[in-house]
């Protein structure tokens, strides 16, 4: 238990409000380790002042006394850092038909994580009650540790509300419609939940190795398809309302008056590229979900292939115009379809060979993603990492 706080840090400061002392936990979370000297130069406070700000970070348990170096004298100085293995962030992460969640510390490491496929999952309590049960379950393993979950985030596919982050339309998983996530984390457990778009998580989990002033577009392909280009930490592709809000070209029109969309639409790219559009195309009885559909196309399931083969086609072409619109030097390819890429990316240099010639498509840089949890894990750390630590970028 932490020892008492002086009352008059408690007068000058509430404890549950970081908005004061945000600026020395980035600090910290730039530097590693600090002394009270140091973040008080970096703060533009003197030593006094910035003494409360450490006190009252020490009291909530968000930082810790790493050692003592002796000064000579007698003196002696403290060296403060973040309390990383006590402090802990979850993230929940609907890729259709697939829900991921995880409860990790603020080294980075999963302390507890479940993966559940959703087909058939139809009922709005069905996932309030998983998502609630597996809260639990992270709240008591946080507590039995000493700890506290300090952000939540939570990555939705579809069209999000802009000021409450509620789903509006999530076409292919449309048991999200209307549920407020937020309001669930804050009322029931008392977390701050920053809910956002699922392609966040993959762009910020993909770029993990690319160069800091690289153009990327990460491809996420799923039930549907989606992207996301920034250039390096920076999404550009998030200007709301236009083709260009984060993930909604799989509802660009490619062709008037053709294929039906689950959005309602006709001629969508999703409705020829998605994996429900590719089921559909298939029309095999023992092939009805996306992960039946991946392992055909993996096993050499001649239709499956084909299908496949036709949609990549049809998503390379498509791509050319954005690509070229962002300036994209990179490009990933993400998603739980990512792993049939091998089997017709043929087809996709084929697309994209529509508007580019040879030596345009090598400059592309296109690579597929190897270990689609665990980037999307990755990318939603560092999505709630950024809510915590900056919370006006």
């Amino acid at each position: 238990m932490p020892k008492p706080i002086p009352e008059y840090i408690k007068n000058r400061y509430a404890l549950d409000d970081l908005t004061s002392s945000i600026r020395l936990l980035q600090i910290l979370d730039e530097r590693k380790n600090i002394t009270q000297a140091q973040g008080a130069e970096a703060m533009g406070l003197s030593i006094g002042t910035c003494n409360l700000h450490f006190q009252k970070l020490e009291y909530i348990g968000l930082i810790r006394r790493a050692e003592t170096v002796s000064m000579g004298r007698g003196r002696s100085t403290i060296i403060w850092e973040m309390a990383k293995t006590k402090n802990f962030f979850l993230l929940l992460m609907f890729d259709t038909p697939y829900f991921q969640a995880s409860l990790v510390d603020l080294n980075g490491k999963v302390l507890l994580e479940e993966n559940m496929d959703l087909s058939g999952v139809s009922e709005a309590p069905m996932i309030k009650k998983l998502v609630d049960d597996f809260v639990v379950k992270a709240s008591e393993l946080a507590n039995g540790k000493s700890g506290t979950i300090r952000q939540v985030f939570m990555g939705l596919p579809g069209i999000l509300d802009p000021e409450s982050c509620m789903v509006v339309n999530a076409v292919n998983f449309p048991v999200l419609n209307g549920i407020d996530f937020q309001a669930m984390l804050q009322e029931r457990h008392g977390f701050p939940c920053c809910c956002g778009p699922l392609a966040l998580a993959f762009y910020y989990g993909e770029i993990q190795q690319s160069a800091p002033d690289a153009r990327t577009m990460v491809l996420f392909w799923d039930l549907g398809t989606g992207m996301v280009a920034g250039v390096g930490r920076r999404v550009i592709s998030q200007i709301q309302d236009t083709l260009f809000s984060i993930g909604g070209i799989g509802h660009v029109s490619i062709e008037r008056d053709g294929k039906l969309c689950h959005c309602g639409k006709k001629g969508c790219l999703e409705a020829y590229t998605g994996g429900w559009a590719m089921i559909d195309a298939l029309a095999d009885d023992n092939i009805q979900s996306l992960e039946s559909f991946r392992h055909a196309v993996l096993d050499g399931n001649t239709e499956a292939v084909k299908v496949a083969g036709d949609a990549a086609y049809i998503l390379g072409k498509n791509l050319a115009w954005p690509l070229q619109v962002m300036r994209s030097n990179q490009l990933i390819v993400s998603g739980p379809l990512s792993s049939i890429y091998s089997a017709i990316e043929e087809r996709f240099i084929e697309g994209l060979g529509t508007a580019f010639n040879a030596s345009e498509i090598a400059a592309l840089n296109v690579v597929c993603s190897t270990d689609v949890e665990n980037t999307m894990q990755v990318g939603a750390f560092n999505c709630a990492r950024r809510r915590f630590f900056y919370p006006d970028e």
